[in-house]
């Protein structure tokens, strides 16, 4: 199972978020985390290395809409 950080767009039309979107063996979402991704760390290197990941994935991913049913 692979996961990345996406840019969620919330089905109730509250707005968006950062979340962990997981994907089934096929490349095909199956879950993501049901909050946000608060970003905190251990040490300040974990948080930033995290918002690093975080930004490169959303750059890099299109904005998810949160499917009905989740």
């Amino acid at each position: 199972m692979s996961w990345n950080y996406r840019i969620v767009r919330y089905k109730d039309g509250s707005g968006f978020g950062v979340h962990e979107v997981y994907y089934d063996g096929c490349g095909k979402p199956s879950s993501m985390t049901e909050q946000p991704v608060p970003f905190c760390g251990d040490t300040l290197k974990d948080v930033r290395e995290s918002l690093k990941l975080a930004h490169a994935d959303a750059r890099r991913r299109p904005v998810f809409d949160e499917p009905e049913g989740w």
